[in-house]
């Protein structure tokens, strides 16, 4: 059997478009569309023996190109090309073993960062966007971790992001928080406010507009003045106030999630008096219209929309346009991307169509997810987010302190018992289908057998525990790929391998849940291998080579964890 030694030339990545490009030649087909159809599809697997390797490719797609039902006639220079035995409809390009053992052992995962990094203009991730003056609801916690693994994901891969926490600072609810604060005097003074004093007040005055209908036009009132700069200078410093309580308390939750914001924009920036070129830039293609009620409209896809009331204030759209325009001019992004649950479909699709009259080279992508149920208190009320990791962490300085396995850690117990309980709620959540709602359930978030968070952090602690007692075996300099006859390793080095396809995959679908059973699958194979390549009574050259793949499995299984927003443990 004859397989080109072609892994030793570069990595995974050059390997798949040498085979994809001379599989195009040999058709006569090599255009750029049919060797980027040939990469898309190729992928790394066993051959038709347990010792063999090959990229399996779609019969279907080679067909497609080569235009005809029967390989007989179909040669590739120095490569044997047969029908999968366990799928027929695939068929499979071999490859040499050894060399592609060398290939993705010596290869570390920086290496994979290299080869994936292209872009160079950023591109902008706008996701959490809480309200000021309000805890941070869990009904926000999927929008932050779903917007943080996008934003890993896109500067693992691009390498340049920008995250923008977009707060919504902006309309009555001001006006309503004032009126409430004003009656709950003298308990709170501008020295003790707090985000939960400022909700209270804000749920006080809804609940004395009940009541009293004047209320509304008061809380209305108060913003429209604000929007206009008609407000007083008190009231101008109050607001502000609200703002940096805001910040201050969620910053404390973003830092225990270990998430960093590059800007912090605000819907107040937005407003009437600062939009006047947008308003403009509207005008100016016929897109605005002025109603005899006084409100400006815009007009899109054969409808009306409002984006100025009779009163002047601007609305959610309104200041969306702005915002989209303001970041393209100052980033020079082209690609925006807007993590928002799946009820705000529609508005995106209105701004997407009317950023692409405005300025067609401005990509809008809404990222819709569904929402959690089964979240709540005793008392049936919504839980805020705080309280939940509260929870998580609690749970797990339990199950740690009746655990035989715990070990001591030079992190802080309550450290390592927050980092954990993080870990089972964001893993938890990124397992599911993105688009879809799912019930909570807190037995299977904070579990510590099965597929979860848990499980990662156990894995990564096992490989880091392997090496800290084996530290006198130095990484080898050379990969002897004779070394690795077992199944299992070789099942390990092709789980390694993938990697790069399921990034691939990961960033066209921006699905979490594909990295995250990608780990699950790692980790599976990971376990296996430490039950069978013993470490400690090999020869030295063995122990070296097998030290070295668990090392570059747990790169990888790291790598992953980070890009999904977890703190890799160093011991649990």
């Amino acid at each position: 059997m004859v397989r080109t030694a072609i892994l030793s030339r570069s990595n995974y990545r050059l390997c798949k478009r040498y085979v994809a490009e001379e599989v195009a030649c040999a058709i006569n087909k090599n255009s750029a569309d049919v060797v980027n159809d040939f990469i898309a599809n190729l992928k790394i697997g066993k051959g038709n023996s347990m010792n063999d390797i090959g990229l399996h490719m779609p019969l279907n797609i080679l067909q497609k190109h080569f235009g005809t039902n029967s390989l007989k006639d179909f040669k590739i220079p120095s490569h044997e090309i047969t029908t999968s035995q366990l799928n027929p409809y695939y068929v499979i390009i071999h490859l040499d073993k050894y060399d592609f053992i060398n290939n993705i052992l010596k290869n570390n995962i920086g290496i994979t960062r290299q080869h994936c990094v292209q872009n160079s203009k950023p591109c902008i991730i706008d996701f959490s966007s809480p309200n000021i003056a309000k805890p941070f609801h869990v009904g926000h916690l999927r929008s932050t971790i779903i917007g943080n693994f996008i934003s890993n994901l896109r500067n693992f891969i691009d390498g340049r992001v920008v995250r923008i926490n977009y707060l919504g600072d902006w309309g009555p609810q001001f006006g309503y928080t004032l009126l409430g604060l004003e009656q709950m005097k003298p308990d709170i003074s501008k020295n003790n406010m707090t985000i939960e004093s400022l909700h209270n007040a804000y749920i006080l005055a809804n609940q004395m507009a009940k009541n009293d209908s004047s209320i509304h036009d008061k809380a209305k009132s108060i913003f429209n003045d604000l929007e206009c700069g008609n407000s007083t200078s008190d009231i101008n410093t109050l607001w502000n106030e609200f703002r940096s309580i805001t910040i201050n308390e969620l910053e404390v939750i973003y830092k225990r999630l270990g998430i960093v914001f590059d800007e912090y924009d605000w819907e107040s920036k937005y407003s009437k008096e600062k939009i006047q070129d947008v308003l403009k830039q509207l005008s100016k293609i016929g897109l605005l219209k002025v109603k005899e009620d006084g409100s400006t409209v815009v007009l899109s896809n054969n409808q009306e929309t409002t984006i100025l009331k009779n009163d002047n204030s601007t609305l959610y759209i309104t200041r969306d346009i702005a915002a989209a325009l303001r970041r393209h001019k100052y980033y020079g992004s082209e690609d925006l991307f807007y993590v928002v649950d799946n009820t705000q479909s529609k508005h995106f699709y209105l701004l997407k169509s009317l950023i692409a009259q405005i300025n067609s080279n401005i990509n809008v992508h809404h990222i819709p997810f569904g929402r959690i149920h089964g979240m709540s208190s005793r008392k049936g009320q919504g839980i805020l987010l705080d309280q939940l990791l509260n929870q998580a962490k609690s749970t797990m300085v339990l199950k740690r302190k009746y655990s035989e396995t715990t070990k001591i850690n030079s992190m802080d117990d309550n450290e390592v018992a927050d980092v954990l309980g993080i870990s089972a709620i964001v893993i938890n959540d990124l397992k599911q289908k993105r688009k879809k709602d799912y019930n909570f359930s807190w037995e299977s978030a904070l579990q510590v057998n099965g597929d979860t968070g848990i499980k990662l952090q156990y894995t990564h602690c096992r490989l880091l525990s392997l090496e800290e007692v084996n530290c006198n075996i130095t990484l080898p300099d050379e990969v002897i790929a004779e070394c690795f006859t077992e199944t299992v390793a070789l099942d390990l080095i092709l789980e390694i391998c993938r990697f790069e396809d399921v990034l691939t995959e990961t960033n066209q679908e921006l699905e979490a849940c594909i990295l995250v059973n990608y780990l699950f699958r790692l980790s599976n194979c990971i376990n296996k291998a430490l039950k069978v390549l013993n470490v400690k009574n090999s020869s030295s050259t063995i122990a070296q080579q097998r030290i070295l793949l668990f090392y570059r499995a747990r790169e990888t299984l790291s790598a992953g964890m980070k890009i999904l927003g977890l703190v890799p443990l160093k011991c649990m």
